[in-house]
């Protein structure tokens, strides 16, 4: 199979199921968003960045290493020990995952009265989130080891498809069968113990693993050394992901969360397309890295940027100009956050165009630089957050985003240049480039004609102007073989389908 052609389907494989898995969880913030208002969407925010920091302490790096040694086992035909490694991980990710729990449970208070300043309710949903840790870790867990036969499909079903169903479908009853309260209580709850059941009887059918072994299982050391130091990468990656929320609950009240959370989420939709790619890009850099061959390296990081570009693009577009269209998704209230919403779509557009350089650091063996890159980012942003947010609310945390993404960006591009002699320029990257200008002003033309309909079908007609433009000035400029790849392997990806 050609490099492209399969960098195509498995990310096309990915794609698919993180962007089914991102469109429920989006739906399911916007029906929240209408459902609860303002201020119980910050509460449900607010309550979920504490738990994610808690969940990568509890998980403490080891879906990645049971992910490895699962690999690393088959692969000299060790099956014996892929049972007893599974089991050992699941018993130190369970014991793990409940001392962050009782952490997370001890420090609700203090959190809720010192740096939240927030209600009663607000605490409710961190001590309830909290009993959800070892569902989510040994789910996580479980769903990794899987993978780790190369079969992706147990875990993309359980994380994107099976489980953010259920979180819908809970929130939807809970608010119109007993109340706003319960709508950002047991969502969380409940879907993580289905999902835990599901990849549990998914796993069991696949290694024989059963949940009673667990606990008479060993601790496997060699496993352990190898995860934590991935849980300090994590911590960080975390940390820089829901800083902004929690540092505007500090600065300010959970109404102004809600406020921005809905914007944070709608920007988060572009890095699907960063992390699909990225989940193949990464072991073939690393095993072209390897056999020395420079110019393979560098045809695939600019391929990859280019094809992150052209999916990530018209998306942009769109969030440029009809800003306040797709912030009234969530309701009249949350228009005001609409200029909060370009600010953070320029940041993720950065970080799409050089999250690559991240990757091809780590390959390259240079982690360590990625993570001091990483510390840097994390300083700049909390700094920015502390001086900005106090005088501009939430137009300050997004600026804080953009720099410190900005700052990031640039020294990961500088490095991978003088580190790895890479870099994501071609003229090949002109072409989408060009299409999103050209789609930008055809947009911005027919923009008065669409804004008097409704939201829902202003943004749907929207949309099939922009792709359509985008893909037709991509046609007339030609595709090159490496662009019809894409389409090649969405076809080999719908013929499987057909015949299971």
């Amino acid at each position: 199979m050609k490099l492209s052609t399969k960098i195509a389907k498995e990310a096309s494989i990915s794609f698919a199921g993180m962007g089914f898995g991102n469109a429920i969880r989006y739906l399911f913030t916007a029906l929240l968003a209408r459902f609860v208002g303002v201020e119980y969407l910050g509460i449900y925010s607010l309550a979920n960045s504490v738990t994610r920091l808690a969940e990568v302490f509890g998980k403490a790096g080891l879906d990645g290493g049971i992910l490895r040694y699962v690999s690393m086992r088959l692969g000299i035909g060790d099956n014996l020990v892929v049972q007893q490694n599974i089991r050992s991980t699941l018993k130190m990710g369970l014991i793990f995952s409940l001392l962050a729990m009782v952490v997370q449970v001890l420090l609700s208070n203090w959190l809720v009265t010192t740096v939240f300043h927030g209600s009663s309710l607000l605490r409710i949903v961190i001590i309830v989130n909290a009993i959800t840790l070892p569902f989510t870790v040994l789910t996580l867990i479980a769903a990794y080891a899987t993978q780790g036969f190369k079969l992706l499909k147990y875990r993309v079903f359980v994380n994107n498809i099976f489980t953010p169903t259920i979180l819908l479908l809970v929130m939807v009853v809970s608010y119109f069968l007993i109340s706003s309260a319960t709508a950002i209580i047991l969502p969380l709850l409940v879907s993580s113990i289905a999902g835990f059941v599901v990849i549990m009887i998914f796993l069991k059918r696949l290694t024989d693993v059963r949940l009673s072994q667990i606990i008479p299982a060993k601790f496997d050391s060699e496993i352990l050394q190898f995860s934590y130091p991935l849980m300090f990468v994590a911590v960080i990656g975390t940390f820089m992901h829901w800083l902004d929320i929690m540092m505007l609950g500090y600065f300010t009240d959970a109404n102004t969360v809600g406020l921005y959370y809905p914007a944070a989420r709608t920007v988060g939709l572009l890095r699907v397309v960063l992390v699909s790619l990225m989940s193949i890009f990464s072991p073939m850099l690393s095993e072209l890295f390897a056999q020395k061959k420079q110019e393979e390296m560098s045809d695939l990081y600019k391929l990859v940027v280019r094809w992150i570009m052209t999916l990530a693009l018209p998306f942009t577009v769109l969030l440029f100009i009809f800003p306040s269209k797709i912030m009234l998704l969530f309701g009249g209230q949350y228009i005001q956050a609409a200029d909060v919403l370009l600010v953070l779509t320029v940041a993720a557009l950065i970080q799409s165009f050089t999250g690559a350089g991240g990757s091809a650091l780590n390959m390259t063996g240079h982690p360590k630089v990625n993570l001091i890159n990483s510390i840097i980012a994390v300083i700049v942003n909390v700094f920015l957050n502390v001086l900005l947010i106090p005088l501009y609310g939430i137009m300050g945390a997004a600026f804080a985003t953009l720099v410190s993404l900005t700052i990031l960006g640039f020294l990961r591009s500088f490095e991978v240049w003088s580190l790895a002699k890479l870099h994501p320029f071609s003229n090949k990257l002109l072409k989408p480039v060009v299409a999103s200008i050209f789609s930008y002003f055809i947009l911005l033309l027919v923009k008065p004609y669409l804004m008097p309909f409704h939201t829902l079908f202003t943004l749907a007609l929207a949309s099939v102007i922009v792709f359509s433009s985008f893909g037709c000035i991509l046609w007339l400029l030609r595709f090159d073989s490496d662009d019809r790849e894409v389409w090649n392997a969405w076809l080999m990806i719908r013929k499987s389908s057909k015949r299971k």
